[in-house]
């Protein structure tokens, strides 16, 4: 029998997260048998705490207590704990240190284990649920990696549906590169935020759980504050960090399809969810850009949060991989997700709303409201794809067809395409000043936000 002493690393690390004296043990004796041994709890610790005063609902299992695995009374124990969080409303929490069922235990182990599934599927979409990988996360415990709002791994942390040993032997594949954090942060996207320590790893669930718990606080930043520092040349991440209070957002899954960027702020102390698309370096949005918007939103949506996008956009990754690939069907998924959403939507065009740049992320079919910078362009395609599509002949009869496209090109941006040209339209809202982007936006959510 393994001493209850064991798990004492499951149980500091609870105490490092929660507020102290604040975590209430539950089932604490239940015990099993199985061919690999007893352990009081059945290797799991569960119960409620608070984190910055919010109560969660946590649990958590360790490697070191029956090899890590998961048999029926443990995944009961999850279960109860993910189920009591949901009739209390509150937070789940789960810390994920496994290498998946207990096999000794056969058809129960599995039994157990949708059961653990189903009341995480359940709770989804009613309260928030964070799932947190400590070490190794293989086989059905991974699906609980990618069935929640978020997922926070420590960096030395493996998730796979089946240990990386068992793909190699099978495969010859080099371990060190099977289910790693980092993959998982930059390649699937499935890792919100990669955390170092336990102080990391706090301050990580504190922002997530403000945000998503607490929609508006008084707010230290001046509501009327000018932004002087933005113009047509200011990078996505400054726009953001400077249209928003100070020091205020939080983003996720940096590193996950770039062209894209996501994450939580305060506008005047609400709680908002930040989508930015950025075409720096000539980037447009690919699949894995589109899934990310597609995910993000569906939280916002869960949790009645606005949306405000910042459109920097010149429309769709155009190659052929991309044609023959997920991509039509990953924005026809963004796209739904936007046009389902009751909340209130506000966008910001600072550069580029080109084509799908303008219809999914600016149109007023999408958004409640829409204005751009006096810089932005606006238009179904990019100008000099334009005006070689109209003015082709007379751009190849021209001596200097370099000077003559440039000046068509520009010329017809100038009388289409312009913002105040869209605007005049009806198009969008108003054409602003770059650096009375936060005035207008805080004026434009405390409006839509009371929608029905």
């Amino acid at each position: 029998m393994e001493n209850s002493a064991s798990i004492l690393a499951a149980y500091k690390l609870i105490r490092a997260i929660t507020d102290d004296s604040s975590f209430i043990e539950t089932l604490t004796l239940v015990q099993g048998k199985s061919l690999l041994g007893e352990a009081a709890g059945e290797g799991v610790i569960s119960g409620f705490a608070t984190i910055d005063d919010i109560q969660v609902g946590i649990f958590a299992n360790n490697s070191e207590v029956l090899s890590g695995s998961i048999g029926k009374k443990s995944a009961k124990k999850i279960s109860k704990t993910i189920e009591d969080a949901v009739k209390m409303n509150v937070p789940v929490i789960g810390i994920l240190d496994t290498s998946g069922a207990r096999f000794a235990e056969g058809i129960k182990a599995m039994e157990g284990y949708g059961g653990i599934i189903k009341a995480l599927n359940l709770a989804y979409g009613n309260v928030p649920t964070i799932m947190i990988l400590k070490g190794n996360c293989f086989g059905m415990a991974s699906y609980l990696a990618a069935s929640c709002d978020f997922c926070i791994a420590f960096d030395k942390a493996r998730l796979a549906t089946s240990s990386p040993l068992i793909l190699a032997a099978q495969t010859k594949v080099d371990t060190d590169k099977v289910g790693t954090a980092k993959v998982h942060y930059e390649e699937t996207g499935i890792v919100s935020r990669i955390v170092s320590d336990e102080a990391e790893l706090r301050d990580c669930l504190r922002n997530m759980l403000d945000y998503l718990m607490v929609s508006e606080k008084d707010s230290v930043d001046n509501p009327n504050r000018v932004c002087n520092s933005l113009c047509a040349t200011s990078s996505m991440r400054d726009i953001i960090t400077e249209s928003m209070d100070k020091n205020s957002f939080f983003e996720i899954k940096s590193e996950f399809a770039k062209e894209v960027v996501v994450g939580f702020a305060r506008l005047n102390g609400m709680s908002v969810g930040i989508i930015a698309t950025d075409s720096s370096q000539n980037k447009r949005l690919t699949d894995k850009g589109a899934r990310k918007i597609t995910d993000f939103v569906s939280g916002c949506i869960l949790h009645c949060m606005p949306i405000v996008n910042f459109v920097d956009c010149k429309g769709v990754e155009n190659n052929l991989q991309s044609e023959n690939g997920t991509l039509i069907k990953d924005v026809a998924d963004m796209l739904y997700s936007y046009n389902v959403s009751d909340n209130a939507k506000i966008s910001v065009i600072t550069g580029n709303a080109i084509g799908l740049g303008y219809v999914a992320f600016a149109s007023k079919r999408s958004v409640d409201y829409s204005i751009a910078w006096d810089s932005a362009y606006i238009g179904m395609l990019d100008s000099v794809a334009t005006a070689n599509l109209i003015y082709g002949d007379q751009i190849a009869a021209a001596k200097d067809k370099a000077s003559a496209e440039a000046e068509l090109a520009k010329s017809y941006a100038e009388e289409n395409c312009s913002a105040s040209a869209v605007a005049e339209s009806g198009y969008i809202d108003n054409v602003i000043l770059p650096p009375l982007t936060r005035q207008y936006l805080i004026a434009a959510v405390m409006m839509f936000s009371a929608k029905r």
